[in-house]
């Protein structure tokens, strides 16, 4: 399947949701309207083509991404819009190709520079406009300036980091000096010194399904693991201890994003609100060999390419829509 054609599927199928939200909001108020599903997009960084066992992995553990597959669709030839980070959200919340929406390749991640153009109009701004409660957590790297923030583009949610990417336990960006922190609710400087990110993301990800539970919702969890750095927890590193490096600190990550969908998955579960609920699940693009990532440690499987490339393994994705 063509990119193009894959970006077809996706949208089609949302903007579907939002013709189908639409039509029930101008019926006449005396017919029962259906009910409007809530939707949420778990974005993992930098995954790579096979890192699923429902893909073919054959050394992860992933039975959270797997019951995706089992209650939905697993797409077999799934591409993503483009090889790198910022392109590919751009993409995603857009509808459009990278270029289209703006942002060809990766926004800046120092605070006051601008990303996508203000003008774009994501998946957010139109669900909200359709009675949906929208919220963002995780990773966002489409502009770190205040009107291309999440809260500008569509959020009435926004917990997470605005560059490419930050440590787990300081929140600190640091490829480049000076290091700087980077972590923000809605707007504001936030410090939680120590606390693990991807548990923190999961506490705000519970609160914001409780506190929405009665209404029509959109989250946008965008996980920033197996993005370097490779800082997966205790649990999968005793898991993995026998794999060879890189892999066994990739996929100590992978594991440790499965865990997280997991609590994602059984908080729905205990609010009775699962089986109104759509899950797209994706990959950004494929895995990284940078030297941040000790030179690999993601699977293209028989794909040639990585992230940054083209070929397969750049752009070809795992990619899940579950909807029991």
């Amino acid at each position: 399947m063509s990119n193009k054609k894959s970006l077809f599927v996706l949208f089609t199928g949302l903007f579907f949701l939002i013709f189908l939200c639409t039509s029930c909001k101008e019926k006449p108020k005396d017919i029962t309207t259906i009910e409007k599903p809530n939707v949420i997009i778990i974005y993992t960084d930098d995954q790579g083509s096979i890192d699923v066992n429902c893909y073919g992995a054959k050394d992860l553990y992933t039975p959270n991404m797997d019951e995706l597959a089992k209650t939905g669709i697993r797409f077999t030839q799934f591409y993503t819009a483009a090889s790198v980070c910022s392109p590919s959200r751009a993409a995603l919340l857009t509808g459009k190709t990278p270029i289209a929406a703006g942002l060809p390749g990766n926004t800046s991640s120092f605070k006051g520079h601008a990303g996508m153009p203000t003008e774009q109009v994501t998946i957010a701004e139109v669900l909200k406009e359709n009675g949906y409660k929208t919220g963002h957590i995780g990773k966002w790297h489409l502009g770190y300036s205040e009107p291309t923030m999440p809260n500008a583009q569509g959020f009435d949610y926004s917990f997470g980091h605005m560059g490419g990417c930050i440590d787990n336990y300081s929140h600190f960006f640091y490829w480049n000096g000076p290091n700087r922190h980077d972590l923000w609710e809605n707007g504001i400087e936030t410090w939680l010194d120590g606390e693990y990110f991807q548990d923190i993301m999961a506490q705000k990800v519970n609160k914001f399904l409780t506190d929405n539970k009665e209404e029509s919702f959109f989250l946008y969890y965008a996980l920033n693991l197996p993005h370097y750095p490779l800082q997966g927890t205790d649990k999968w590193r005793e898991y993995y201890k026998d794999l060879e490096s890189p892999r066994n600190k990739y996929a100590t990550c992978v594991s440790t994003v499965d865990e997280r969908i997991g609590k994602l998955l059984s908080k729905l579960e205990e609010l009775h609100i699962r089986d109104n609920t759509i899950i797209i699940f994706q990959s950004d693009h494929g895995h990284s060999v940078e030297l941040r990532t000790f030179g690999g440690g993601g699977n293209s499987g028989p794909y040639r390419g990585s992230k940054f490339s083209n070929f397969e393994g750049g752009i070809r994705i795992p990619a899940i829509i579950s909807w029991p």
